[in-house]
């Protein structure tokens, strides 16, 4: 039997993807290196200039078919490494791109709005 919704069903809790609260972010210029594989070659550009966003947040963020999302202005860095269970390294290659003063929000890649904005703004390197 399955559960269509209605009264008599099983209630199952629904797992909420809310991304958590930023805390902190350093924005720095690179020389980025595409991961080395064994069998096949990155698609992701090589020994390029790139900015490296090092986030920090109040809470894991939860894993789920869409990844997470650096909006930074216009820009969505959606190349997304953990550190570890708060910290996060976002990459842009396009570093000339960002403006300065470019508000600086937490989205889900895929997604055209961000959905946790934050008090910080890019302020270069």
């Amino acid at each position: 039997m399955t559960d269509d919704g209605r009264e008599g069903g099983a209630r199952f809790p629904r797992f909420r993807y809310e991304l958590p609260e930023v805390l902190a972010v350093e924005a720095r210029l690179i020389r980025y290196e595409a991961p080395r594989h064994r069998h096949f070659r990155s698609a992701l550009p090589d020994d390029v200039p790139a900015a490296e966003f090092l986030v920090e947040t109040a809470a894991p963020i939860p894993p789920r078919a869409l990844g997470p999302a650096l909006h930074v202005g216009s820009a969505v860095l959606q190349e997304v490494t953990a550190v570890d269970a708060t910290h996060y390294r976002f990459i842009g290659f396009a570093p000339e791109s960002l403006e300065q003063g470019a508000t600086i929000a937490l989205g889900w890649s895929g997604l055209d709005e961000p959905e946790r904005t934050t008090a910080f703004r890019f302020e270069g390197y």
